[in-house]
């Protein structure tokens, strides 16, 4: 081959010489050929499809709507009725309190109880009355009680007075004869849920020589448009890019406030505070976070009746799964081995087709249990993202891939059990910065809002979650040791 040479800087291949035989070889190395395309479409190698799940997820709930973007908070209330905590007991017989009748004393946490209260302890079948009003012992309360049994060998088991264990009213028992002593009503105060906003925001620069310059070749974004400008493709990487942001920060956030209520050295170059609202994971209780090896449909059965029972009445014990799809087809195996125990025989649905032309297919995403308990199963693609979950499944795939976040889809108060918020006019913002250029094209003689030669386009938003009752939420996480 003749020698390379150069001919001024702007060169930047070489001609190339042989002689004899011309194969691919020297057709590639001439520029003459090339890999062919099967499309002439550049397509996303990861998915972007539905990336935004649980933005999507609380469309179908309408945003609720703040004045501000300060604080905001809601109220729970629990049944008045309490279990109090014992914290000693004290008795002339300490093996056998209240053997024969005799008064022994009890201490708890809190005044809570009056003479003639009966209450009764961790197993209900044991219970004693109050005798007095009580006294104060420090911070606790000390009660003079009594059994009520008619049998003097019977006295109240140890166990039961040990300290962590609970008394809870049952009744009240007088005399039939000028009773001069009444029971009262027991009252419990609301309790205060507190979330904070949190502001997003994201920008991009379009140079004006860029805003119509051609692709080479075709791009197609997550919606399936095709982009044959690069200031298009831009559009359309930048609004995936900041809706898939947002829906993180629903899941993920973390509440950056502390109990005092300040953001101390959170702040911005400014000098004004940046603050951030807890997402949803963070809202769950953190009780309510149960580790499995195993996963069981009876096991899954259990936890849903735990959210259930005493929290949710029977015809609204409506739970929505959001998990990966490893997820997805771990409780679809679930179901399908309790059908295949149900009905021997298979589902003749699921079978499509004749002959030698049959097929087997079908998905199981809910399951209706006793008591009112429906559980729907729904994917989450955040869970799913290799960009966000790195933690390797010995069993294949990621841990993240088989959470399942789990919550009541019902209402709570008339109003929906998870919600979108934001403040007023502040859920969207967005607005370009035109210079030489705007989005519509040159500026021939009109006027910029900088000296930039290009245009800028920019968005923010003030946004968060709130889940009203963490108690009816929980996550079951797959334990693997790393």
């Amino acid at each position: 081959m003749a020698a390379t040479q150069q001919l001024n800087n702007l060169q930047v291949s070489y001609a190339k010489s042989w002689a004899g035989l011309t194969t691919d070889n020297h057709l590639y190395a001439i520029y003459q050929q090339d890999v062919q395309l099967a499309s002439d479409i550049v397509t996303e190698v990861y998915n972007q499809m539905g990336h935004v799940g649980m933005d999507n997820f609380l469309s179908q709930y309408p945003t609720k709507v703040f004045e501000t973007d300060n604080e905001y908070k809601w109220y729970l209330k629990g049944d008045s009725r309490k279990a109090i905590n014992i914290i000693s007991y004290s008795a002339n017989d300490t093996a056998r309190p209240g053997i024969g009748g005799l008064t022994f004393e009890l201490t708890v946490e809190e005044k809570y109880f009056v003479a003639s209260d009966v209450v009764s302890f961790d197993i209900v079948d044991h219970k004693v009355r109050i005798e007095d009003d009580g006294r104060p012992e420090g911070i606790y309360w000390t009660y003079s009680v009594r059994t009520q049994r008619a049998d003097s060998t019977y006295f109240i088991p140890t166990a039961m007075l040990s300290a962590g264990r609970k008394v809870s009213k049952i009744y009240n028992s007088v005399t039939n004869t000028l009773n001069d002593q009444y029971g009262e009503t027991q009252f419990s105060s609301m309790f205060e849920m507190r979330n904070n906003f949190s502001t997003l925001s994201k920008k991009y620069t379009i140079p004006g020589n860029m805003q119509y310059r051609p692709l080479l070749i075709k791009m197609k974004g997550q919606s399936g448009k095709e982009s044959t400008v690069w200031v298009n493709h831009v559009e359309m990487e930048f609004n995936f890019q900041w809706n898939k942001e947002k829906a993180n920060q629903l899941i993920y956030g973390d509440l950056n406030q502390y109990s005092g209520g300040s953001y101390r050295n959170q702040k911005a170059p400014n000098g004004f505070a940046v603050k951030q609202g807890a997402g949803l994971r963070e809202q769950i209780a953190p009780s309510h976070k149960f580790y499995y090896n195993t996963l069981t449909l009876d096991y899954l059965l259990e936890v849903m009746q735990n959210l259930s029972i005493n929290i949710l009445p029977e015809d609204k014990r409506e739970f929505l799964i959001l998990t990966g799809e490893r997820g997805m087809i771990a409780f679809h195996k679930l179901v399908e081995d309790k059908v295949g125990i149900l009905v021997p025989l298979g589902d003749t649905e699921r079978i499509k087709g004749s002959g030698q032309n049959k097929g087997l297919g079908g998905q199981y995403k809910q399951f209706m249990a006793p008591q009112g308990i429906k559980i729907t199963v729904a994917h989450m693609p955040q869970y799913d993202d290799p960009i966000l979950h790195r933690m390797e499944d010995p069993a294949g795939g990621f841990t993240e891939n088989s959470r399942m976040t789990i919550f009541n889809i019902g209402t709570t108060n008339g109003e929906p059990n998870i919600q979108k918020t934001s403040p007023k006019d502040r859920s969207e913002i967005k607005w370009y910065v035109a210079g030489s250029t705007s989005p519509f094209g040159p500026q021939k003689g009109g006027a910029g809002a900088s000296a930039i030669d290009g245009y800028e386009m920019f968005c923010q938003t003030t946004q968060g979650i709130m889940l009203r009752n963490p108690l009816s939420a929980c996550e079951l996480i797959k334990l693997v040791n790393y």
